[in-house]
């Protein structure tokens, strides 16, 4: 099976701080996610509500990643929020003993 191209889909939402992830988060993407999530969530002077529902692949460097974009929030004192994480992100969260959800409840089906 060919893998899901990454994309970040601002899709002036931003602007209301929230930002989705479609395809993979995994090590194969970090560099490219890294670059376009980084950049996205420095931009943006507010909380972020970070939409993992769409993402069909997570590992280590996935959740990685979304540590350091919450690290990058909270330094301009905000916060960074998981909304209706993938099954896969739930699953890697859940083995790591990571809470990021505003609402556990939120997970997509």
């Amino acid at each position: 099976m060919e893998p899901k191209d990454y994309t970040m889909d601002l899709d002036q939402k931003l602007s209301m701080g929230e930002l989705r992830v479609d395809g993979e988060m995994t090590i194969y993407r970090a560099n490219e996610v890294a670059q376009t999530l980084f950049a996205s969530v420095r931009a943006h002077a507010g909380d972020v509500k970070l939409d993992l529902s769409e993402v069909s692949e997570f590992d280590t460097a996935g959740l990685q990643l979304v540590l350091m974009a919450r690290r990058i929030v909270e330094a301009n004192g905000h916060r960074l929020d998981l909304v209706r994480p993938s099954q896969c992100v739930a699953e890697v969260l859940d083995l790591c003993n990571v809470a990021l959800t505003t609402d556990p409840t939120q997970a997509a089906a």
